[in-house]
């Protein structure tokens, strides 16, 4: 056996759409972001789970639209959970500013 799939006439046959994996660039271009911020987003952990082969990084496609259902909001007013700054409780920032002022 060599190890493609086929249909047994030689022909390949393509991959249930769950398991079809994607490059950066056409994970990108699935998504329509770019490649740097996919980059971006992998450094920091809060992009669309990847899988690393040997060097190469690659996407599911299924994998893609769970992270894209997940980045849905209803306003503009909703806490954002990938924020990049942290939650800050008015009683912890009152403290910082006496703080700050007690030693100035």
């Amino acid at each position: 056996m060599n190890g493609k799939s086929s249909d047994g006439n030689g022909a390949k046959q393509p991959s249930p759409p769950d398991v079809e994996l994607l490059t950066p660039k056409e994970a990108a271009q699935v998504l329509k972001l770019s490649e740097s911020f996919l980059a971006k987003a992998r450094m920091r952990g809060d992009g669309p789970r990847y899988r690393k082969l040997s060097r190469s990084v690659r996407y599911l496609k299924a994998d893609l639209l769970v992270w894209l259902k997940a980045c849905a909001k209803t306003s503009t007013a909703e806490r954002l959970q990938d924020d990049r700054r942290p939650a800050v409780d008015s009683k912890e920032q009152n403290a910082g500013t006496h703080r700050n002022a007690k030693e100035w």
